[in-house]
């Protein structure tokens, strides 16, 4: 900030130098000291020193002056600059001219003529120490809006700084969650492939293990080591085994089908030869609970484009059930008839039955028919093979159910869409 200028305004030019004098001894560097003879050369050069980007602090004008008299000269200066203080230093101005001053040009001070250096001196000095106080104030003041201003903005900031933080906390623990809920699912999936191998390929190693114990038998009967093995019993094994390698391919598939979508190796098969070989290698299992099977599938060729390994998986899944869930000696009547969408295929036992409220949610996972006739009950690592079976006729656009009575048995079906049969496409 540049120095204030206080401005001396008379048109005698010994006062006007002895003021000068006087101001410069008491305001030494502090101030600029500028003067005038007249009014109108005071307003000049007030003009001059405000373009100049100067301060004019302080104005000393006389009253009586030619041309612009002093309080028409101090009541312009106020109009352009409220800031600067003015004094009027005059001995021929009346009570009303000073009364006047003061309403018009906020009149700072009167000093009258000749004055006394003191009195000057004092009433001078504590006019440059208001203004530059007030004008300390005032820079105080413009600082302090600023800094209110910036607090503000910052203020601004850290609320939307806040609310995006919040925002990111919000969208990181969403994610966070469906991480979580992905992780789930796959522990889910993985228990339910374990429980898969353990429940599928239970029924062929049981089939293959009676076969062994008969033969073993036969050895511990017979005085020679040696066993003869029946080709009919060697291809079974084979079939048992390669059924099993096959069997652990589908269930690597099924284990993916959650998460990729299930894939179907269709084929054009003979529904009704399949369920054939299925009930002829099943054979040792059934015969060894003492069951019958009551084979009502139609005896003419049923093509249906299917896949043959997961269509297996869904009749030894529903065979072995009923032999689990029964007590020996029970019939199994296996049935395929039209369907208007394509076929029904069933297998009906003359077992104990379920009622409704055991029906439900059988085909969801861990969910296991109970034979104390109590609801199902879920449990982990359990009740897999249906909810298996659902999800392999699903694929194949089919439905699957169950319709039971207690006491008279449970028919367990499902459909199948049909197709017209391509020759070149059949398979064995």
């Amino acid at each position: 900030m540049s120095k204030p200028v206080v401005i001396c305004v008379d048109d005698d030019s010994t006062i006007l130098e002895s003021l000068k004098i006087e101001l410069k001894q008491l305001l030494g560097k502090d101030c600029i000291i500028e003067t005038a003879e007249g009014g109108d050369e005071a307003l000049e050069l007030f003009d001059d020193l405000r373009r100049d980007k100067y301060e004019v602090a302080l104005v000393l004008a006389d009253y009586i002056m030619p041309g612009l008299k002093g309080d028409e000269l101090l009541k312009r200066i106020h109009a352009c600059s409220p800031k600067t203080l003015n004094i009027m230093v005059s001995g021929q101005a009346d009570l009303e001219a000073v009364s006047k001053t003061i309403r018009d040009a906020k009149l700072y001070r009167y000093i009258s003529k000749p004055w006394k250096p003191e009195d000057l001196n004092m009433v001078v000095l504590e006019a440059i120490q208001s203004y530059l106080k007030d004008r300390k104030l005032e820079l105080q003041a413009v600082q302090l809006q600023n800094a209110h201003r910036e607090l503000t903005q910052l203020y601004q900031k850290v609320e939307q700084l806040n609310i995006n933080l919040e925002h990111q906390v919000q969208e990181r623990t969403s994610q966070l969650q469906q991480k979580m809920q992905e992780l789930q699912t796959l522990s889910q999936l993985k228990e339910d492939f374990l429980y898969a191998v353990s429940h599928d390929l239970r029924t062929p190693l049981t089939g293959m293990l009676l076969v062994l114990k008969k033969l073993q038998t036969k050895a511990l009967l017979e005085t020679d080591a040696a066993v003869s093995l029946p080709m009919p019993v060697l291809d079974l094994m084979v079939k048992s085994s390669d059924r099993q390698l096959k069997m652990l391919d589908s269930l690597l598939e099924v284990h993916s089908s959650d998460v990729f979508g299930f894939k179907l190796d269709r084929q054009l098969i003979d529904l009704q030869k399949l369920v054939q070989m299925i009930v002829q290698d099943l054979d040792p299992l059934i015969s060894e609970n003492g069951a019958t099977i009551v084979d009502r599938c139609p005896h003419q060729p049923l093509f249906l484009s299917i896949d043959p390994t997961q269509i297996r998986r869904v009749y030894e899944n529903l065979i072995v059930n009923a032999l689990k869930h029964n007590s020996p000696g029970i019939c199994l009547t296996l049935t395929i008839e039209p369907d208007p969408s394509g076929v029904r295929c069933a297998i009906q036992d003359n077992g104990i039955g379920m009622t409704q409220a055991e029906c439900i949610g059988l085909f969801d996972r861990y969910v296991q028919g109970d034979h104390s006739g109590n609801r199902p009950r879920r449990s982990l690592g359990v009740g897999l093979g249906l909810y298996l079976c659902r999800q392999i006729i699903t694929a194949h656009g089919g439905q699957i159910g169950v319709e039971s009575t207690p006491e008279q048995g449970a028919t367990f079906w499902f459909t199948l869409p049909s197709e017209q049969p391509d020759p070149t496409r059949c398979a064995d």
